[in-house]
């Protein structure tokens, strides 16, 4: 079983989890390597827990014992780490030599990425994004952070942002650490992080010291067990499926669009004057092409 088929159980069924069990899965969730190089007994108490809650989690996941959940772990890492980018990379470029494979190839990612926009903004994410907006628009300052590949997730929230919000911030880090940045915060401000597997951990810590300073964090991620999703006040689940080399941004990016079209929703009409006033200012110094006749 591939790592990414056993963290999609341990997400499905940890709302059934005792506190014990879900600590597992949590150490399990975020220390795959741990779990392919040491003994249970050593894994348990890394995790905090007896032995035996071990081995309960690798009942509720379906394993007979620990020597088959380790196998797979040992398996991805001996593979080179299942979802890095040089395997992933390794998977496309093999399967693409064969008469029509390319088309295949852009079929299944044309198949996934509408699975991720649909994933992002289904029935049951929409209670998240109301909560998140509802955040953003009562706090008195909002900064964005994502790196690698998610900078165009948070750049696209921060420039539909900041088209009418103008205490919006986009944390780059350029010149300094991100965390450099966090010194603009003030508690009850809000801070968006995004973040997918594999973690960038400049975000988890940005995160992570947001929340001890009294920010509120929303979380734009890949599941409810990632860790920002667990230093988080609201969790934007994205899916981010792809048979590319690296995770499709274009889930995440769904998510913080429907984020901020609500956001502009409750802002109302100082956001419709703020708009009309960013728009007068692109006019002013010739922003954009004018349009050219039609035939």
């Amino acid at each position: 079983m591939s790592l990414q088929e056993i963290w999609q159980r341990i997400e499905s069924r940890y709302g059934a989890f005792s506190p014990q069990l879900r600590r597992a899965a949590r150490f399990v969730r975020e220390n795959p390597q741990d779990v392919a190089l040491h003994s249970l007994r050593t894994v348990s108490r890394e995790a905090g827990v007896s032995p035996t809650s071990m081995t309960r989690l690798m009942q509720a996941l379906d394993f007979d014992n620990w020597d088959a959940f380790q196998a797979d772990h040992r398996a991805w890492l001996t593979a080179g780490r299942q979802g890095a980018f040089s395997d992933r990379a390794d998977r496309v470029i093999s399967g693409s030599r064969g008469p029509g494979a390319e088309d295949l190839l852009l079929d299944a990612m044309a198949a996934a990425e509408r699975n991720n926009v649909s994933h992002a903004l289904a029935p049951q994410a929409r209670r998240s994004l109301v909560q998140a907006a509802d955040m953003l628009v009562a706090a008195p300052a909002v900064a964005i952070a994502g790196i690698r590949s998610c900078f165009p997730v948070a750049f696209s929230l921060h420039y539909s942002l900041s088209l009418f919000m103008p205490h919006v911030r986009l944390m780059t880090g350029i010149g300094s650490a991100p965390l450099d940045e966090l010194h603009h915060l003030r508690e009850n401000d809000c801070l968006v992080v995004v973040s997918v597997a594999p973690y960038s951990r400049e975000t988890v810590d940005v995160a992570r010291h947001a929340r001890n300073s009294g920010v509120r964090v929303v979380a734009i991620t890949d599941g409810p067990l990632s860790p920002i999703a667990r230093l988080a006040d609201a969790t934007l689940g994205a899916a981010n499926e792809s048979p590319a080399h690296i995770a499709s941004p274009i889930g995440p990016i769904a998510a913080a669009q429907a984020l901020a079209i609500l956001v502009l929703a409750r802002a109302g009409d100082g956001a419709l004057d703020a708009l009309r006033r960013r728009e007068a200012t692109f006019e002013a110094i010739s922003a954009y092409l004018p349009e050219e006749p039609k035939p």
